[in-house]
């Protein structure tokens, strides 16, 4: 019997598929056509950094437990809670690794959310915009603008997706779409607990899928007259299948993949510590990627949030991320830049920790849990151009509200949109580029001033590089 392709690639096969899901769900009706950009403002995108690796805590950080530190009623005795340097504090209980690197990380405090729900807020931080029913089906995520972008720098040596996603599929609204942008700028989503992307790519293997490949380009060929101007998205999934055998047929990303169990232990056999884990062994190969999408979830602890009992708490997911975090600043900060003698992948790297708003500051709740706050809450950054140690903004005594936005728009809180604002100007992008032809005829901001509950000021968070 004849071998399939599928007998010998079982694992890509649904690695693939799980990268599909953002091809699937792009804007049926848009035709694809050449994308027109313009300049909306004067910006001078900084261009400090070649990758972006965003970190997002699904379900929202305690920030008044973490990293803006407040003693309430709901400060428990084991936090341990020790001076770092100035007013900043940490519990060495939920976070033993990263009290030594925050020499490494700078915190805006001064974060408000216009959102105050999972679905909505996690929206909001993969798209950078509230989520607008009206227009949801046209509207790219923040790393499919990257990937367009940033298509004009690739390589012909790049094979990797501009855009990568780690569990996106467990956030509350799954992988965005491309929306109105061509589906050759989707993302490709990784489930690394299931195992997706795991198996090499044997040499029998990809004997068999030279050859379906090579049959299905002949197969094309003779199709293509009949499906002329009938087919609107078959385009774009031939771009996908080129991408995908690129991919395949190119040993650095089986070499990615490539996780020994000492440094699985390091990080820690789990979503963010898996994710973490690869992001650093794709910076590394520079075969393509520049924005990395991880997502943690399970940080939503309306009940039990400091009960060790149970099998979800924040005890259990700080010591996650304190793990997976401090050994991504390590492995890169230690690993010499290929292209600036001096310099270490973390120079080239923003890393970025954001989350869709905090956790209610005081005591805990009737039923030990902490529910969801968006009047004040915290993202961090290390690498990438940024200066370490900052502290911008700050809260009350109880950490219910800013009471020091921490830069030159003393009124005005520091919002997801200034987040993404802030990696686009490290990646050289220039944050206020509109795209003009929409399907929706609604010009699309890079950065949109219009929040959902307020003005929004289009601006990077310019004090963390300066």
């Amino acid at each position: 019997m004849q071998k399939r392709v599928a007998d010998t690639l079982a694992a890509r096969r649904d690695l693939l598929k799980l990268g599909g899901y953002g091809l699937l769900g792009s804007f049926a009706s848009q035709t694809f056509a050449p994308v027109q950009l313009r300049a909306a403002g004067r910006t001078n995108p900084r261009g400090t950094a070649r990758f972006c690796i965003l970190i997002e805590l699904a379900g929202a950080l305690s920030h008044i437990d973490s990293f803006d530190f407040k003693e309430n009623e709901g400060t428990q005795k084991d936090f341990d809670v020790r001076p770092i340097k100035n007013d900043l504090y940490l519990s060495h209980r939920l976070f033993p690794q990263l009290s030594s690197h925050m020499d490494k990380l700078s915190i805006v405090r001064s974060m408000k959310s216009h959102e105050v729900v999972h679905f909505r807020g996690q929206y909001y931080t993969q798209a950078g915009r509230p989520l607008n029913p009206a227009q949801a089906s046209e509207i790219p995520s923040v790393g499919s603008v990257i990937a367009l972008e940033l298509e004009s720098q690739r390589r012909a040596t790049d094979t990797f997706p501009t855009y990568l996603g780690c569990n996106l599929d467990t956030s509350g609204c799954g992988a965005l779409s491309t929306g109105f942008l061509p589906p050759r700028h989707s993302v490709l989503d990784l489930n690394l607990k299931s195992g997706a992307g795991a198996a090499p790519s044997s040499a029998e293997a990809m004997a068999v899928l030279a050859e379906r490949y090579r049959l299905l380009n002949e197969l094309d060929a003779v199709m293509a007259p009949s499906r002329s101007g009938r087919d609107r998205n078959f385009g774009g999934f031939r771009d996908f299948q080129k991408s995908a055998y690129q991919i395949l047929g190119d040993p650095r990303w089986p070499e990615a993949f490539q996780m020994p169990k000492e440094e699985i232990e390091r990080y820690g056999a789990n979503e963010v510590g898996l994710g973490c884990l690869l992001a650093r062994n794709v910076v590394k190969a520079d075969a393509g990627t520049r924005y990395i999408h991880i997502v943690h979830p399970d940080w939503d602890h309306h009940r039990d949030i400091y009960n060790h009992a149970k099998k979800s708490n924040h005890y259990i997911r700080c010591n996650e991320f304190d793990r997976a975090l401090a050994q991504l600043l390590t492995d890169l900060g230690g690993a010499p830049s290929p292209r600036t003698p001096g310099k270490t992948l973390l120079d080239d790297t923003l890393v970025v920790v954001a989350t869709e708003f905090g956790r209610t500051p005081g005591a805990l709740n009737g039923i030990a849990g902490r529910h969801h706050y968006n009047l004040a809450y915290l993202s961090m950054y290390a690498g990438g151009g940024t200066k370490p140690g900052r502290i911008i903004g700050k809260t009350d005594a109880a950490g219910e509200h800013v009471v020091d936005t921490g830069w030159r728009y003393k009124k005005a809180s520091i919002k997801t949109e200034n987040v993404y604002a802030t990696i686009y100007s490290a990646l050289g992008i220039d944050w206020q580029k509109e795209i003009t032809n929409t399907p929706s005829k609604r010009a699309y901001k890079y950065v949109d001033n219009l929040g959902a509950t307020e003005m929004v000021i289009p601006d990077e968070i310019a004090d963390l590089f300066v």
